[in-house]
């Protein structure tokens, strides 16, 4: 079976196209690369770093907790913010299971996708990851519509270096929550493609944060992700998105658990910290979804 987008992949050792034949890759050099038996393309260009991603307990959390709804606001917005007339795929650096990449889809039928992520356990989820028609009028559910499990491809790639995408080859770029390499951003995206920008205001998960010690943004963050980005985008729309969500214990184990505040608290630790909460806390969902084009 073919992979997704195929034709917008390059090998990261040249940058040629790619081939395939059964379950390897190959580009005209004679770079070959075998599909992981989970079914995600291994395409790491030379130098990158493979040892930062998730573990299987954070994609664990974060794919159940995903899967609540809490964040469907954010997910909305992003899809929204995708939708461009611009030709080519949609594709996400730091995808981890694919939920973000999957709703983008969803809004066109007749695009692929290419997700890619340094974490072999959300690589695995990302490559069985279903895409869903939009809801029609009196639809109570969406759609699983022919054929589009095969429309996203997963692959083992790392964002802060070379991207194994072809030149232009992107309608849309999304950046949910995750490191951007402006320069590789701009280099795989069509001149009339977007990118989406997600990311955390300084009253993201407030309560979480004081109560259970958390991680939290940076103020000058803001700042810094225009300064990375202005100098090859210029932003042409900004939504701010606020809302509050009820969590009980458990859910905010999940929510904890899927970021990196999981990888600075011990399992004992945290339990302790959650159980001392109300049995269900008011939590603040507050984010920023910005529309970049790129510069003439």
């Amino acid at each position: 079976m073919t992979l997704p987008a195929l034709g917008a992949l390059a090998c990261p050792n040249c940058g040629q196209g790619l081939d395939q034949a059964d379950r390897r890759l190959s580009c005209p050099d004679g770079h070959s690369f075998d599909l992981a038996k989970q079914g995600y393309a291994p395409l790491l260009a030379p130098g990158s770093n493979a040892t930062t991603g998730d573990t299987a307990d954070q994609v664990a959390a974060r794919e159940e907790f995903l899967s609540s709804g809490a964040y469907d606001p954010l997910l909305a917005a992003v899809a929204a913010a995708s939708v461009t007339d611009a030709p080519g795929v949609i594709i996400e650096p730091g995808c981890g299971t694919g939920h973000y990449l999957a709703a983008a889809l969803a809004k066109d039928a007749g695009r692929e996708g290419i997700g890619l992520d340094t974490s072999k356990y959300a690589l695995r989820r990302c490559a069985k990851r279903v895409v869903f028609e939009e809801q029609g009028p009196g639809d109570d559910e969406p759609r699983r519509a022919a054929g589009t499990q095969m429309r996203l491809a997963a692959v083992l790639a790392d964002a802060w270096n070379r991207l194994p995408v072809r030149d232009g080859a992107a309608a849309a770029v999304l950046n949910v929550f995750a490191p951007r390499n402006a320069d590789e951003i701009a280099r795989v995206l069509h001149p009339r493609g977007a990118l989406v920008v997600l990311t955390p205001r300084l009253d993201h998960l407030r309560e979480l944060v004081d109560a259970l010690d958390l991680l939290s943004v940076d103020p000058a963050k803001p700042q810094r992700t225009a300064d990375q980005l202005s100098s090859v985008f210029e932003a042409e729309r900004t939504d701010e998105i606020s809302y509050s969500i009820g969590l009980g214990h458990e859910a905010v184990r999940l929510l904890v658990g899927m970021g990196p505040s999981a990888r600075h608290h011990g399992a004992a630790e945290l339990d302790a910290a959650v159980a001392a909460l109300p049995e269900r806390v008011d939590v603040t969902v507050s984010a920023t979804v910005t529309r970049w084009l790129k510069k003439s």
